[in-house]
């Protein structure tokens, strides 16, 4: 029993070790890297994409001018909106969305005319 939970141990440390050594390998080719940026500049862009739209698409923010960003599946709204009201459902629409791992805050509220 003990040589077998040695053999299990021993091949899941091998398994780990294997694992690490091709993940640092494929991270210094230099078109891996491009790679996986380019990948996730594409993932951002879509990402803005569909928050952009749900905003937009929304009644409770006609009046709003809004910009959305990405980067790490951090999305920052950025931009003017009526009210405070406004402000508050732009923000939990946005978080909403699959895929957004958090919301920054990046809007002002319009001073009243």
């Amino acid at each position: 029993m003990l040589i077998r939970n040695f053999f299990v141990a021993s091949l899941v440390a091998f398994a780990t070790f294997i694992g690490l050594a091709l993940s640092a390998f494929a991270t210094d080719d230099p078109q891996v890297l491009a790679a996986v940026v380019a990948n996730n500049e594409v993932l951002d862009s879509a990402l803005s994409d569909k928050v952009e739209t749900v905003l937009r698409t929304d009644v409770g923010l006609a009046g709003s001018r809004l910009r959305v960003f990405s980067k790490a599946a951090v999305v920052t709204v950025a931009g003017s909106v009526p009210d405070e009201h406004a402000l508050r459902r732009a923000l939990d629409l946005a978080s909403g969305v699959r895929g957004v791992r958090e919301v920054r805050n990046g809007m002002e509220v319009d001073s009243p005319k």
